[in-house]
């Protein structure tokens, strides 16, 4: 049946809505993923559980204000050694990079990036790469010193968190999503629940049993979203490197459930969320281009998962007695040459 031109307009605009609202269910989703903040009234209690607390103090290169602010003072960059910025001409046209940061408020701009992945967009080969980065991961700022990489967004926004990858990494990103931990649950609720395809098994404290101890076996699970939000938070017998490979299981989750068609119907209350939750700088009209990949992403197999892992970091102790994760900036090289199609 051939369409008339109204309606091949007012399924257009849903579309493009429909895959805007897909990236900002992968930020949604990551922000599950973040350790415990001291400052978030939102902290999940599990019977016996003990909050990992990041052993961070301010340098001696700080100053505490009169109002007990802190100020740091720019200091010369130092480790680890900053890496060659990626040529635009080595990676593939209209590629798009869009950092997806995973926060406990937004009411002040203080609050650490503890999510971190970076959503490449490739038109050309119908892709998308998620790249996970570690909170602890030590990296030069620009203008500051070395500090983790979940630090760099207080000190300077966007901006400065971009500078951050492009000089640790090579690559600058194009625009971000910032997601606030309590709209987690509501757009997975909102979804009607995902159908998770556990890739290992878990077990830890939890609420919903009455034991207090819940295991989840490999396989399809459907949760809803207080179940989901479990699965990617639980840390008291797993790693970051183990949450955010569960995190990334939540998002093909709800990338899945989120490209089907019968979505349609859920836009109103799915943008309302996008609106409470969602702070970013993607335009609708950024999501234009994408339009010819949507037949290709409903294949999850074109949505390619990658992160940063044990192997391509060492355990370190900074100077003030803090415990960061060192980049092999060569191995993490490696990894992302392979994510973002360079010289393909």
């Amino acid at each position: 049946m051939r369409l008339k031109k109204h309606q091949s307009i007012t399924l257009a605009v849903l579309f493009v809505m429909t895959l805007s609202f897909v990236g900002v269910i992968f930020a949604g989703v990551i922000v599950a993923a973040m350790a415990s903040s001291d400052t978030s009234p939102y902290q999940v209690s599990f019977r016996d559980y003990q909050i990992t607390a990041t052993p961070y103090q301010p340098n001696s290169f700080a100053n505490i204000l009169e109002d007990g602010t802190i100020e740091l003072i720019p200091q010369p960059v130092l480790t680890p050694t900053p890496v060659p910025v990626i040529p635009v001409g080595e990676l593939p046209e209209n590629q798009l990079n869009i950092l997806l940061l995973g926060v406990d408020d937004f009411g002040a701009n203080n609050f650490r990036t503890d999510v971190i992945i970076l959503a490449s967009i490739n038109p050309k080969y119908k892709t998308v790469s998620l790249i996970s980065f570690p909170r602890d991961l030590y990296v030069t700022i620009p203008g500051y010193w070395s500090n983790r990489i979940n630090t760099a967004w207080a000190l300077g926004g966007f901006e400065l968190l971009a500078q951050t990858f492009e000089v640790n990494f090579g690559i600058r990103p194009d625009n971000y999503m910032m997601v606030n931990y309590n709209g987690f649950k509501d757009v997975v609720n909102s979804l009607g629940g995902i159908d998770v395809n556990v890739t290992e098994e878990l077990q830890d404290a939890c609420e919903t049993n009455p034991s207090g101890w819940c295991i989840i076996e490999p396989g399809e699970t459907h949760m809803d979203g207080g179940q989901a939000l479990w699965y990617v938070r639980s840390r008291k017998t797993t790693s970051d490197f183990d949450r955010n490979r569960r995190a990334q299981d939540v998002v093909m989750a709800i990338f899945r459930k989120a490209v089907n068609l019968n979505m349609l119907i859920k836009l109103p209350e799915l943008y309302g969320l996008y609106r409470e939750y969602v702070d970013t700088d993607v335009q609708l009209l950024d999501a234009l281009p994408l339009l010819p990949m949507a037949s290709s992403l409903m294949n999850s197999e074109n949505v390619h998962r990658y992160a940063v892992t044990p192997a391509m970091v060492y355990n370190w102790i900074t100077a003030e007695g803090a415990m960061v994760l060192m980049p092999d900036n060569y191995a993490i090289s490696n990894m992302l040459n392979e994510a973002l199609y360079r010289n393909q």
